[in-house]
């Protein structure tokens, strides 16, 4: 029998758009399947632990220990993508925290199950190389994006990112899916909270975004490709 999860449309960039049908089939059928309420941990950083969780529904945060134990986000991983792996290759002790960002459902695939998946299937192992080396890249875009230029281009970039990866159009903008605080998009962006505070307000006052609680909607998406330099993106 098909299920809805196999015949679904994955949001490009995340591993199951990336796999070719026969490998995403067969992924999609290794462990058990796992529901998480918003703000449930999947994982904890430093914890021992190998299993993967391959993302079916929601999205989840990646939060590490910044400094004085301050939670940064990291990077924000959405149906479709992989989380965990990283132990579940090497090892060694979780190097940060899954939360669950919305309602989420995920199947845990114990190490042994990966491993032996990943050695049958050459096509899937260079799918999981290449999305730990573009959460890398997209990592390193963001700390390069939060040094470049005004405090208020810089944050119009990031929203742009965000937009582009995380975004529903609907008739009133595009609706960033994430619940994000202004904490959490100062440390993804690299930015001081006051300083989001500030670039926040004025992209309000020129109508180009509207916040809420936890909300993010981007009004007016030519005006913040303009002023975070991306005219023509």
């Amino acid at each position: 029998m098909v299920t809805a999860v196999e015949t679904a449309t994955w949001a490009p960039g995340t591993l199951l758009a990336a796999l070719g049908g026969a490998d995403r089939e067969a992924l999609l059928r290794l462990g058990p399947s796992r529901a998480f309420g918003a703000g449930e941990s999947l994982i904890c950083e430093g914890a021992p632990g190998r299993a993967a969780y391959l993302l079916l529904r929601g999205c989840t945060k990646v939060l590490g220990s910044g400094a004085g134990g301050r939670a940064v986000l990291l990077s924000i991983r959405v149906a479709g993508d992989l989380v965990g792996e990283l132990a579940a290759l090497d090892g060694k002790p979780r190097s940060a925290s899954v939360v669950a960002a919305t309602p989420t459902v995920a199947r845990v695939i114990a190490h042994a199950a990966l491993l032996a998946f990943l050695e049958d299937r050459p096509g899937a192992t260079r799918a999981v190389h290449a999305a730990v080396v573009a959460e890398l890249r997209r990592a390193t875009r963001h700390r390069l994006d939060a040094h470049a230029g005004p405090a208020t281009a810089r944050l119009a970039l990031i929203i742009g990112h965000l937009a582009d990866a995380y975004g529903t159009v609907r008739g009133d903008g595009t609706h960033i899916e994430v619940p994000l605080s202004q904490p959490e998009l100062a440390s993804l962006a690299g930015m001081s909270e006051p300083t989001v505070h500030r670039a926040l307000a004025e992209l309000r006052v020129r109508e180009i975004v509207r916040t809420g609680y936890r909300q993010l909607v981007v009004s007016d998406p030519e005006a913040l490709r303009d002023v975070a330099g991306r005219r023509g993106a």
